[in-house]
C-alpha cells in the first residue's frame, strides 16, 4: 500500500521525450570512430593506418545511426501536439471548456455556479479595460504521471482532487496589439464533487443547470419548481468547484535542461582542449583527439552534471514570483481549521472550505460594486484590486488567528496568489498575499452544495442570487449569508 492509498493515476497517450542516453551512445561511438580515422594522418605503415581507419568508419556509421535515431525522435517530439480528450473524464472536459470560454465565449457547463460567476466577472472587467485575455491550457509533452486523482469521501458525496502537468499560455491584447504574453508549465488542480449519497439527496442542494435556481437534488430529479426541467444525477454531478495552478516543470522539461547542459559543457571542454593542443603543437592527431574526447567525456560530463543539478535546483526553487509560504504554519493551519470546524460540523471538508474562500475572494475582487455582495461586509475595497485581471490561487492558506463571538466564528487568513494587473496600459505579474477576515454562524451545519450565487430564502423558500441581492425579492426578508456560509469582513493586499 502506498503513502496515499486513494491516489490513482491515469496515463495519457503522448510521444515520449527523446532519450539523451541514445545521443550519448551515438557521440561515444562517433568519437571512437573519428579517432580511428585520424590514424590516416600518421606516418605508420599503411596497414596500421588502414585497419584503425576501417574500424573507425564502422564505428562512425553505428554512431551516426544512433544520432540520427535521436534526431528523428526529437523531431517527432517537437511536432507532437497534445490535446484534451473529453472521453477521459471531467478533468479533460473542463479544461476544454476553459479554452473555449477564453477563446470563443462558450459558457462552461462542468463547473459550479460560483466558478462560472467569477469567470463572467473577470470577462466583464477585461471588456471594461478594453482587453481580451487568452488563457490556453494543453497537456505537457513527454512521459509523466498523467492525470492523478486523490479522493475523499464524506457523508454527502465524494470529492476528487485531480491534477496534471499542463502547458499554459496567457496573452492579453487590446484592439491594436498584444500587450503581454507568457508561457509557463504548471500543475492544474481541479476539485471535483461527484457520487452523491442516495440517502442524502433530499439534503444536498445544488443550482439548476437550466435556470440557476437552488433546489435539493431530489426536487430537481422530480422537476425544477422554477423552470420545470427534470434532471438525472448525471446531469447534476460531477461538478468542478475549485481550480488553481502551481508552477512545476514537467519531467520532460527537467530532462531537457540536464541533457542540454551536459552536451554544451562537453562541447566547450572539447573545444578548449583542442585549442590548447593546437597552440602547444600537435604531435599525433589520434593522441590529441583521444585526449580531447576523454577530457570532454569525463571532465565536461561531470562539470555539466554539476551545472545541470544547480540549474534544476534553481528551477525548482522558482515559485513564479509567489511570496514565501511558511511551511510549518501552512501545514498546521489546515490541521487547526479542520479540527476546529469538525467540532461544529463532523463532515467538514477542508477542500470544500478552501474552494469557498477562493470563490469569495475572487468575487470580492472582480465585482463592480462589492458592497452589494451578500458575502462582502468589508466596506471600501482596496484600490489595488480594481486593476487585477487574472488571479491564480497557489493552494496556500495560512491561519493568522481564530476567535469566537457568541456563535459567530471568525478567522483571519492569509492567502497566496499570482496576479496579473493592468496599470497605465501595461500588464504586470506579481506574487501577492491577500489577507482576509471571514466569519460564519456555526450554530447550524452548513448545507452541502451551498452556492453563493444562488440561495434559498429562509422565510419564503424563494431562490435568488445572493451575490447581487441582500434582500429576498419575493418577500423582502433581509438575507444573512453568515447563517449559511462564510462572509468577508476585511480584505486587503
Amino acid at each position: 500500500m502506498g503513502l496515499f492509498p486513494e491516489l490513482k493515476s491515469k496515463k495519457r497517450k503522448t510521444v515520449s521525450e527523446p532519450k539523451g542516453m541514445e545521443l550519448m551512445k551515438g557521440m561515444v561511438w562517433t568519437a571512437v570512430g573519428v579517432i580511428g580515422i585520424s590514424f590516416l594522418t600518421t606516418s605508420v605503415s599503411i596497414a596500421w593506418r588502414t585497419i584503425p581507419a576501417l574500424v573507425g568508419i564502422i564505428f562512425c556509421i553505428v554512431g551516426g545511426r544512433k544520432i540520427h535515431g535521436y534526431v528523428l525522435a526529437y523531431k517527432a517530439y517537437k511536432a507532437f501536439v497534445p490535446s484534451w480528450d473529453a472521453g477521459r473524464g471531467m478533468y479533460d472536459r473542463f479544461a476544454q471548456e476553459l479554452n473555449a470560454w477564453h477563446e470563443n465565449d462558450i459558457v462552461p457547463t462542468c463547473c459550479d455556479g460560483d466558478t462560472l460567476y467569477f469567470l463572467k466577472l473577470q470577462k466583464e472587467r477585461l471588456k471594461k479595460k478594453g482587453l481580451k485575455m487568452t488563457d490556453q491550457i494543453v497537456p505537457v509533452k513527454g512521459s509523466g504521471f498523467g492525470t492523478a486523482t486523490l479522493s475523499h469521501q464524506s457523508l454527502w458525496y465524494t470529492t476528487d482532487m485531480t491534477y496534471e502537468n499542463i502547458h499554459r499560455r496567457i496573452r492579453f491584447e487590446n484592439m491594436q496589439e498584444v500587450v503581454y504574453e507568457r508561457e509557463v508549465e504548471q500543475v492544474m488542480y481541479e476539485i471535483i464533487v461527484h457520487t452523491p449519497n442516495d440517502a442524502q439527496l433530499a439534503n444536498i442542494t445544488t443550482t439548476c443547470p437550466n435556470c440557476g435556481a437552488v433546489s435539493s437534488v431530489t426536487v430537481l430529479e422530480e422537476g425544477c419548481k422554477y423552470c420545470g426541467t427534470h434532471f438525472k444525477i448525471r446531469d447534476l454531478f460531477p461538478r468542478v468547484v475549485n481550480l488553481y495552478f502551481l508552477k512545476n516543470k514537467s519531467t520532460a522539461a527537467t530532462s531537457g535542461i540536464v541533457q542540454r547542459t551536459i552536451f554544451f559543457s562537453m562541447l566547450a571542454v572539447f573545444i578548449v582542449m583542442l585549442l590548447i593542443s593546437i597552440f602547444d603543437g600537435m604531435d599525433s592527431l589520434p593522441a590529441v583527439l583521444a585526449t580531447c574526447f576523454c577530457a570532454a567525456g569525463f571532465g565536461g560530463g561531470v562539470l555539466g552534471l554539476i551545472l545541470a543539478d544547480i540549474l534544476v535546483i534553481f528551477s525548482a526553487a522558482d515559485q513564479d514570483g509567489m511570496k514565501h509560504v511558511p511551511f510549518f504554519k501552512w501545514t498546521g493551519s489546515k490541521r487547526k481549521i479542520t479540527n476546529t470546524m469538525k467540532q461544529y460540523d463532523p463532515h467538514f471538508s477542508f477542500d470544500k472550505f478552501e474552494g469557498q474562500i477562493v470563490a469569495l475572494i475572487r468575487m470580492a475582487v472582480f465585482a463592480e460594486h462589492p458592497e452589494k455582495l451578500a458575502c462582502y461586509c468589508a466596506g471600501q475595497r482596496d484600490p489595488g484590486f480594481s486593476d487585477i485581471l487574472e488571479m491564480t490561487y497557489t493552494n496556500a492558506t495560512c491561519l493568522n488567528r481564530m476567535w469566537m463571538e457568541g456563535s459567530i466564528l471568525h478567522m483571519s487568513l492569509r492567502t497566496w496568489w499570482i496576479n496579473y494587473s493592468e496599470h497605465q496600459g501595461k500588464i504586470q505579474k506579481t506574487g501577492d498575499c491577500i489577507d482576509v477576515e471571514i466569519s460564519r454562524n456555526v450554530a447550524g451545519m452548513e448545507p452541502p452544495g451551498f452556492s453563493i450565487t444562488s440561495v434559498g430564502c429562509a422565510n419564503c423558500g424563494g431562490s435568488f442570487d445572493a451575490v447581487r441581492q441582500k434582500v429576498c425579492p419575493y418577500c423582502g426578508t433581509e438575507y444573512h449569508m453568515e447563517n449559511e456560509g462564510w462572509v468577508i469582513h476585511n480584505m486587503h493586499l
